[in-house]
């Protein structure tokens, strides 16, 4: 499967310089980019960004298979993932979050997660399971304290 890699060349001011992304195949996000900004982000594939980098997408997250970041996850909208969502920081959807497997959030190896790190916020979990962190569901907006 193609592999589209995002590195520091391709970040300005903390946002991907080449607008939304739909890649038949994986996305890869190199270390240490801090919190990339996307308009969305979707991949057939996995959606990866390595430890000191995270994704936030003022529309939607989507991944074929499993979406994972060193940071956190937030998505203005919905966050899909083929198989598990995994984070070393919080994870938070506007709306909703649906994955088939399991949730991870604050899986940081080198100390205890705060309660923020560990922290699932969305509206509605559609579906899949949270094996590790604390789900927070919202009624009304977006689901932020």
């Amino acid at each position: 499967m193609k592999i589209l890699r995002i590195t520091k060349a391709d970040i300005k001011d903390g946002a991907y310089i080449k607008g939304a992304v739909d890649f038949a195949g994986h996305v890869d996000i190199d270390d240490n980019l801090g919190i990339v900004a996307f308009t969305t982000i979707k991949a057939t594939g996995y959606i990866l960004a390595h430890s000191g980098s995270g994704i936030e997408a003022g529309s939607g997250i989507e991944a074929g298979s499993g979406i994972e970041a060193g940071w956190g996850i937030e998505a203005g909208l919905d966050i899909k993932a083929g198989r598990g969502i995994e984070a070393g920081r919080g994870i938070e959807a506007g709306t909703t979050i649906s994955v088939k497997l399991r949730i991870f959030a604050g899986l940081i190896m080198w100390r205890k997660p705060t309660s923020d790190e560990i922290e699932i916020r969305c509206r509605r979990l559609l579906s899949g399971e949270v094996a590790y962190g604390k789900l927070i569901e919202a009624k009304e907006g977006k689901a932020k304290s």
